[in-house]
């Protein structure tokens, strides 16, 4: 091993220190080159002049809050609240570190702020779960979520894009099959049709317009600007529906999702 390979070495050794120390339950380092099929302008090098790796990590919600025997929607709402601060917060962190070394590293973040593509759709800056996927912490399913073999599709992601060359590593190592082959719980159970049968194909804007309650922010209003001028749409949608002032009343497809052991959650009343 050169120097320059021992030093980012010791960078994915300080990376993953970090994350276990923060209690960060998966964790994986990567080449950013699967990512550079994305979209014009959701590449890594749209974000970062000379990104060549990324670290994608995540955390679990509870098994148990999607079991809730009452008030199951809000305290899903506010634990992906509190989870989304904490895993932006751990990007920041992870980045310091290995700017700390030397490199760039620029941290992503889970929920906000989000763009409007050219199709009309929110979309973050870059996909999470597709990087989640290429380090290999997990798969992407038929619910366009990212599906990992102990935590199911209950993981909520956070990462960076760093100029260092990262060797390819993930903690813990765990086999990802990928969803059932026959299974459709979620497609099947989808109360808007938004999951198609093709895996990872999911109308995202079908899916938000139904479960996603947005009380400060006027969705006709977000519509025609979407139509207008997608910028514009993103900079009034995001001090209005994120940062905890967005309620999304349906989680079917996390619930039912049976990779990772998960059990199917109970109706709410």
């Amino acid at each position: 091993m050169d120097r320059t390979q021992g030093v980012e070495a010791l960078m994915t050794e300080k990376i993953f220190a970090l994350a276990v120390s923060e209690g960060v339950s998966i964790i994986g380092t990567g080449p950013c080159a699967p990512m550079e099929k994305a979209p014009q302008g959701y590449r890594p090098r749209d974000l970062l002049h000379g990104a060549r790796s990324m670290v994608c990590f995540g955390l679990p919600v509870p098994d148990a809050v999607y079991f809730a025997a009452s008030h199951r929607t809000e305290t899903v709402w506010r634990s992906q609240s509190l989870y989304y601060r904490r895993l932006d917060t751990l990007s920041l962190r992870m980045a310091q570190v290995l700017e700390e070394t030397g490199a760039r590293a620029l941290p992503l973040f889970g929920c906000f702020p989000m763009a409007v593509n050219k199709r009309g759709e929110v979309a973050g800056y870059l996909s999470m779960i597709r990087m989640g996927e290429a380090v290999g912490i997990g798969a992407i399913g038929r619910n366009g979520l990212l599906i990992n073999s102990r935590y199911g599709s209950r993981l909520m992601l956070g990462g960076l894009l760093t100029t260092a060359d990262l060797p390819p590593a993930r903690s813990p190592e765990l086999p990802e099959a990928g969803c059932p082959e026959g299974c459709r719980l979620c497609i099947d159970a989808c109360p808007v049709r938004a999951i198609s049968d093709k895996r990872g194909r999911v109308r995202i804007m079908r899916c938000l317009s139904y479960t996603a309650r947005t009380p400060v922010m006027s969705k006709l209003w977000f519509g025609l600007l979407t139509k207008i001028n997608p910028e514009a749409a993103a900079r009034y949608m995001n001090p209005r529906a994120f940062d905890e002032l967005t309620m999304h009343v349906c989680s079917r497809c996390v619930e039912l999702c049976p990779y990772g052991g998960q059990e199917t959650a109970p109706a709410e009343t």
